[in-house]
């Protein structure tokens, strides 16, 4: 038979590790929820490439940013590439976040 302490010690120590699973699928969320957004981002930019030197003919100033390098044919792939950086790094630092928090 136990004792009280040792009834309330055991239902403690369950509580602390449903909050740390809870804890864990938490975090795993966060990180999938990033990664799935940079993806779509990323895919969502790269579908819009092919028209971007069209649109930066058709009117856009020519100094309007990132339209500068997508008017030359590796200028778009640069900006792609910079742009997966970012994300990447963002992606990162919000694991990171979550893990901690």
């Amino acid at each position: 038979m136990r004792s009280n302490e040792e009834i309330a010690a055991e239902a403690l120590r369950r509580s602390a590790a449903s909050r740390e699973k809870k804890a864990v699928r938490r975090q795993r969320v966060y990180a999938m929820s990033a990664a799935c957004a940079c993806i779509a981002v990323i895919v969502g930019l790269s579908l819009l490439l092919p028209s971007m030197p069209e649109s930066v003919v058709s009117g856009m100033p020519s100094t309007a940013g990132a339209a500068v390098l997508a008017g030359s044919g590796a200028g778009g792939y640069v900006l792609m590439g910079i742009i997966g950086f970012v994300l990447g790094v963002a992606a990162v630092l919000i694991s990171i976040k979550a893990k901690k928090g």
